[in-house]
């Protein structure tokens, strides 16, 4: 079985349109909201959007609140007890996909990217390689 690399979307991305992306292998970036060893959840939060993902399949991380994470990992569709109440902190603050969670498989910390260099260069990537992600945004950045 060969691992795909992820391709990289913006959560903002995911959001718009949640049922596009079931079943691809996609490489985000955001900041760790909240994580539960319990249940092998965690929530990451970029901007306004936030993801729901699934942590079962990375073994044994510590993981720190307020952090900037990559993740790459499948984007499955949400199972019911997947669904909970936002946190009150995010209620009005963010958007988000309750259709969707991502089964990570591989995690980073990337505490020192400059996210508006990060956005820039995927962009550029995305119009070098002919690959275009639609988006209900006119403009990712």
């Amino acid at each position: 079985m060969e691992l795909e690399p992820g391709t990289p979307v913006f959560l903002e991305e995911l959001e718009a349109r949640p049922l596009h992306f079931i079943v691809r292998t996609v490489r985000v970036t955001g900041t760790l909201h909240s994580y539960s060893p319990m249940t092998d959840r965690a929530e990451l939060v970029d901007g306004h959007s936030l993801l729901l993902v699934d942590t079962k399949l990375l073994g044994v991380h510590q993981y720190h609140i307020g952090q900037t994470y990559q993740l790459i990992g499948l984007i499955a569709a949400s199972a019911q007890e997947d669904h909970k109440e936002l946190p009150k902190d995010l209620e009005e603050d963010v958007r988000y996909s309750l259709d969707i969670i991502l089964q990570a498989r591989v995690v980073r910390e990337v505490d020192g990217l400059d996210s508006a260099v990060y956005r820039k260069a995927v962009v550029l990537m995305r119009t070098f390689l002919g690959d275009k992600v639609e988006t209900a945004t006119s403009n990712p950045m």
